[in-house]
């Protein structure tokens, strides 16, 4: 993620917390930052939170109006331990960021699993490893980033559950086996789906179950296994209004008949067993980048 979005994410995070920065720290949550703290190898790296009541002493830890915390930040912190399962004792916690934290090591703790209000999960740039927990189908997830972490193992089928999941980066990761059907869906026009799975060993076909969703944002899957005829993510009546990549595979179809979305700004076809002409449709397009 580049430094011009981080520094977004971070004025957004402030300017959101600023209104609820003097709620006083509901006792139920206290006990569970300070094992958090606790917890992390190195205690120093969180001299910034203090054993105060009021909730402007623990930030990057977010309030609601109740005192209760929904929402924790962490990036770039100079330490070395295992993801904290004392995270899992702030029970009403919505938003779980931690960001360029390479010594973050260990799996992802399936006591996370019961953070049952989480609905945005970014685990990025770390060397978090071990299978992605099934159980998280148990959460109100909508929005997961595991790009460039250590994760293994296949992707849960069990993901579909998630009634608004539709945003999904596990980019460069040790992911196999197939993609599962229906692991996002339910993109519509203000929220559109965003796959990115690139740079994984994931094998077998794209799931025809993504020729049913018509809105989506980014679809990319570069640089794996996957085979068969992926031309159904494509279409006329399809709003993509970001990335289709789909290179370094063993893909194989007929392009000259395939209708583009008109609203594709990137397309990257290449590295597969692709044959035929350039379609006509792909003069109507907004394609800017086009290998």
């Amino acid at each position: 993620m580049g430094s011009h979005t981080t520094a977004l994410l971070l004025l957004c995070f402030q300017l959101i917390t600023t209104s609820l920065s003097q709620s006083q720290l509901s006792s139920q949550d206290l006990p569970a930052l300070i094992k958090i703290r606790e917890q992390f190898s190195n205690p120093d790296a969180l001299a910034g939170w203090r054993t105060g009541t009021l909730c402007w002493g623990w930030w990057p830890a977010a309030c609601n109006e109740q005192g209760r915390v929904t929402k924790l930040f962490l990036e770039r912190l100079n330490i070395t331990s295992a993801l904290p399962p004392a995270i899992s004792e702030l029970d009403q916690l919505e938003t779980l960021s931690i960001v360029e934290m390479p010594g973050l090591h260990g799996p992802i703790p399936d006591s996370f699993c019961n953070l049952s209000h989480l609905s945005i999960f970014n685990l990025m740039v770390t060397s978090v490893s071990g299978p992605i927990p099934a159980c998280l189908s148990r959460t109100n997830l909508s929005s997961v980033s595991f790009f460039r972490s250590k994760l293994n193992g296949t992707i849960p089928r069990s993901l579909w559950k998630l009634p608004f999941f539709t945003y999904f980066d596990a980019a460069y990761n040790n992911l196999v086996g197939p993609i599962p059907p229906l692991l996002v869906h339910g993109g519509k026009p203000d929220r559109p789906l965003g796959l990115m799975l690139d740079g994984n060993r994931l094998s077998g076909p794209i799931p025809w179950t993504f020729a049913l969703e018509r809105h989506m944002i980014q679809f990319r899957v570069a640089n794996n296994k996957l085979t068969g005829d992926p031309s159904f993510l494509f279409g006329r009546r399809k709003t993509v209004t970001g990335t289709i990549d789909l290179s370094g595979n063993n893909f194989r179809f007929n392009l000259t008949g395939v209708e583009m979305p008109m609203q594709l700004s990137f397309l990257n076809l290449s590295h597969n067993r692709i044959y035929g002409g350039v379609p006509a449709s792909l003069r109507d397009t907004r394609v800017s980048i086009l290998d």
